[in-house]
């Protein structure tokens, strides 16, 4: 009667094994980890836009377009503070915020990893915080709503800019990754980055790298942040970075 043999793994091939699977996690885990913050970070920009044009919207009912807001002035900090009284009662603000201390965390940094404003020395921005970690502030660009910034008519009627933090004072506090800009109008809420935006427009404010200040319109209306791994996107051309699950990102610091 033969004698049935016993077949296994010996020590020496599970460590290797488990040394592969090791390298295999060490090189995709970090790359899973930055488009799961990226799809996070675009789902509550989304959110945040839908909430500020709902509250432009009832301000606007109330109280006329923006130009009637009493805005004072270019970088004036009342006329910020004017805004941010109207927009805010539309949020769930955090007792920090009530209490007059709000958001905005220190220094930031472009897209391009170089450095980016200190918010919270902006004596122009009045900012408050909102209870789901999202930081909002203002920046009054013209109290009659006459500055230009592109082509549309809604870009040729800019009042004030508002800066969305999506995690507050959370790292890496990047525009164009967790920081986004909007210009308010008097014609509604726009996104910087439109292709109208001939100021900050996608191809040189975010796709290349440059300030980020480009990026919010892509992710509004793409919903994704591919322009951090790939530079040939386009709104009339590409929108996906082909193959992305299989790129190995750079995400030192993020």
């Amino acid at each position: 009667m033969s004698q049935m043999k016993n077949f296994g793994f010996t020590l020496a091939e599970v460590l290797i094994t488990l040394g592969i699977i090791g390298i295999v996690a060490a090189i995709t885990l970090p790359s899973l980890m930055v488009q799961n913050r990226e799809r996070e970070n675009a789902t509550k920009l989304k959110k945040v836009y839908s909430t500020a044009t709902q509250a432009y919207t009832r301000v606007v009912t109330e109280r006329g377009t923006p130009e009637f807001w009493n805005l004072k002035g270019k970088d004036d900090p009342d006329g910020a503070e004017t805004l941010k009284n109207l927009i805010e009662p539309y949020f769930k603000v955090t007792p920090e915020s009530i209490q007059g201390t709000v958001f905005v965390n220190t220094n930031t940094m472009l897209l391009d990893k170089s450095a980016g404003p200190n918010l919270s020395t902006l004596q122009s921005l009045s900012s408050f915080n909102v209870v789901d970690g999202m930081a909002l502030g203002f920046i009054v660009e013209d109290k009659d709503c006459k500055a230009v910034f592109g082509e549309s008519t809604a870009l040729k009627n800019v009042c004030a800019t508002m800066i969305v933090d999506v995690n507050g004072s959370t790292r890496p506090n990047m525009f164009g990754f967790d920081i986004f800009k909007f210009y308010i109008t008097k014609f509604g809420l726009q996104p910087y980055g439109t292709q109208a935006d001939e100021t900050y427009p996608f191809d040189t404010a975010c796709n290349n790298g440059g300030t980020g200040y480009g990026c919010t319109a892509w992710v509004i209306f793409r919903g994704n942040m591919d322009y951090n791994h790939c530079k040939d996107l386009s709104w009339t051309g590409k929108s996906r970075c082909k193959g992305l699950n299989n790129l190995k990102y750079n995400n030192s610091g993020l």
